[in-house]
């Protein structure tokens, strides 16, 4: 896997959010990925990860806007800001995240990001 390829795959898989469809990430995510959504429980499995990915949400627009991105070796890092609507609002949320490319899939996703700062977005929607 070149850090050509691997930031690529980040890349496209960031930009397959504005489909607004979880069935379009699907192909991005490896069968034993690990998805931690910082603070949150971490999840283990393509399965428990799509049920989580089906729950988000509703939203009527997303954009996640890569800010930076630095690749070392398999690991992509991503400096990014997530754009949401909901109800008509706009949430903006800041993250870190870094994935993991294995055999071309995302077996690691780990996302850091403000939980109270998104939730109070939520709360005045």
């Amino acid at each position: 896997m070149t850090a050509t390829n691997a930031a690529a795959i980040v890349r496209s898989f960031c930009a397959a959010w504005e489909r607004l469809d979880p069935e379009v990430l699907a192909p991005f995510l490896h069968d034993d990925i690990l998805y931690h959504n910082m603070p949150l429980t971490p999840l283990n499995g393509k399965g428990p990860v799509m049920d989580y990915l089906r729950k988000a949400g509703p939203f009527e627009h997303c954009q996640w806007e890569i800010v930076n991105l630095a690749v070392q070796g398999n690991t992509v890092l991503t400096e990014r800001v997530d754009r949401f609507v909901k109800h008509g609002k706009p949430i903006a949320l800041e993250v870190m995240g870094i994935f993991e490319i294995e055999r071309g899939l995302i077996r690691v996703w780990r996302d850091y990001f403000d939980l109270a700062g998104y939730r109070r977005q939520l709360d005045a929607l």
